[in-house]
């Protein structure tokens, strides 16, 4: 048998075998000794005895060293990943830049959830020492601050967490919302934070209230010097007397305002610095709305919404809103019984030239909403306010498909549609059918030539969300995004007199799409355009 020898230039200087195994000599003496020539062996079977201890000895240096490699690599490995780690973008990036996210993703901390994933300023602190350094010299990022009075876990962790997110926030403004469902009187526990909170008023910047008794407490001490108070919303009580809001009299940066009613008669009474605002927010409409629009005389953004308790009633003649850009309807299905419907109220009462931005949604879509489609009153509207349409945001909100195009072929300027049917009834006339989406075709064909009457032809973005619509075809609104897209050099196109189209957002929560027919969304952002296809939950682009 060949003698075993280390690999050249190994290096290895461990065990090397020193008796030669010739086995053929052995089987032949096998056969033929015996007598004393058999006992003269002794010698040699010693020396065998003593190479098979040094061969155990070996293995069990050899088993221990190969622990010992397994191990090091182990090591090996988790020191690179750590260089990884440190060598990652996310260590390139500038802390300026890493606030910026920071900021980005601590919208709200919520101190009452009991869950560390709610609280995004105190989560980020934990992650690595550095973040932990950067969220404390950021007192912006703990100044936002959601309490739930009927959801508070504070008899686990006591007020120490409001007290460090106020400490850690240090003179920086506070955004507090304090939420809750309706209770008559609070609890010891739940009046002492809200007057935490009250004694904070000279740094509130934005104050949500859910109930009327969570704001009696939170001014208790009668505040009235809000220095930095921006905004301020209370929109889920009434008030009956005109001086209730003379408090905020000297905010001087209030600019906007929630409210579910206000004594509007005698507003002229009222304190309340209206002129200053540019964002309300109503839930009731009557012919005093007027004495509001005209004391607020910046208002650029309007928005109503129809909650149980607010009451809209058609005025005789419309009401001039000659400073609002932005209107903003929420409607409801379960409303005040004699309250008339949101939407034939505002578009039969309101005037609005200088309006931009028309939003429409419901709160409740999983209420059956049977309120009919107020089609004269809205053209009325359009046709009376005479305005420069661009966004045109419709959601959840039953009209038929023929009613949204009678309505789009007014609206030459329109430049953003968004149309959602979720919550519409599967047996109603949706707006989104086959019927619309062929309309929205830069070139349409009425069976002898292209038609030159391009329907929204300024449209450069279109977001569609087909909950209850089945019916419409994946290839015509792919040859609806084809015809009016962008192919790079202009955004505009000359020859037809129309912008191409720049963002696409497609979603069908309820089927799934043909992924041939949409496999060319995938490279539509070469050609500057932004699109998205979402279908069950699947994002094909």
């Amino acid at each position: 048998m060949q003698r075993w020898s280390a690999p050249s230039g190994s290096g290895y200087n461990g065990f090397q075998p020193e008796f030669n195994l010739d086995f053929g000599n052995l089987y032949e003496k096998l056969r033929s000794d015996f007598g004393p020539a058999a006992r003269s062996k002794a010698s040699e079977l010693a020396d065998i005895e003593k190479e098979i201890e040094d061969c155990d000895a070996e293995l069990l240096w050899l088993q221990s060293h190969t622990m010992f490699l397994r191990s090091h690599r182990r090591h090996l490995g988790e020191y690179r990943q750590c260089l990884h780690s440190l060598m990652s973008p996310i260590r390139r990036l500038p802390n300026e830049l890493t606030l910026r996210i920071f900021d980005y993703t601590c919208r709200i901390n919520d101190l009452t959830s009991g869950k560390l994933k709610a609280m995004p300023a105190l989560n980020i602190s934990c992650v690595c020492s550095n973040w932990r350094n950067l969220a404390r010299a950021s007192p912006q990022l703990w100044s936002r601050i959601r309490i739930n009075l009927t959801m508070m876990h504070i008899d686990r962790q006591g007020f120490d967490l409001l007290h460090m997110y106020l400490v850690s926030s240090q003179q920086f403004p506070l955004s507090f919302e304090i939420l809750g469902e309706k209770l008559e009187t609070l609890e010891p526990r739940q009046a002492a934070l809200c007057a935490i909170v009250g004694a904070c008023s000279d740094r509130w910047k934005e104050l949500t209230v859910s109930q009327p008794t969570f704001f009696k407490v939170l001014t208790a001490q009668n505040p009235t010097n809000f220095p930095v108070l921006e905004e301020l919303s209370i929109s889920s009580f009434a008030f009956r007397l005109p001086g209730s809001l003379d408090r905020f009299q000297f905010a001087p940066k209030l600019h906007s305002l929630s409210i579910l009613t206000f004594p509007l008669a005698k507003l002229l009474k009222s304190h309340f610095p209206w002129n200053q605002l540019n964002i309300l927010t109503i839930c009731s409409y009557s012919e005093e709305v007027k004495h509001l629009l005209d004391a607020s005389s910046d208002l650029t953004e309007l928005h109503f919404c129809e909650w149980a308790d607010g009451w809209f009633k058609q005025t005789p003649s419309p009401i001039l809103a000659s400073s609002v850009q932005t209107l903003s309807l929420t409607v409801a299905a379960q409303t005040q019984p004699g309250s008339e419907s949101l939407v034939d109220v505002i578009f039969a009462s309101t005037t609005c030239p200088a309006l931009t931005s028309l939003y429409i949604d419901r709160a409740d879509v999983e209420d059956i909403y049977e309120r009919p489609w107020p089609q004269e009153n809205v053209l009325g509207f359009l046709n009376r306010s005479s305005c420069n349409l661009s966004t045109l945001s419709i959601k959840s909100v039953p009209l038929s498909d023929l009613d949204l195009i009678d309505i789009l072929t007014r609206l030459p300027s329109l430049s953003h549609l968004v149309v959602d049917d979720t919550g519409v009834s599967y047996n109603s006339n949706g707006p989104i059918t086959s019927q619309l989406i062929q309309s929205l075709h830069a070139f349409r064909y009425n069976g002898k030539s292209l038609t030159s009457s391009i329907l929204v032809p300024q449209l450069q973005s279109l977001s569609l969300v087909c909950s209850a619509s089945a019916g419409v075809s994946d290839s015509d609104i792919m040859e609806v995004v084809s015809s009016r897209l962008y192919t790079g050099g202009s955004t505009y196109d000359s020859a037809i007199g129309m912008p191409f189209l720049r963002s696409v957002l497609l979603r069908f929560p309820n089927r799934d799409v043909s992924e041939e027919v949409y496999s060319s969304m995938k490279h539509l952002e070469k050609a500057g355009l932004r699109a998205v296809v979402i279908a069950q939950a699947r994002v094909l682009s």
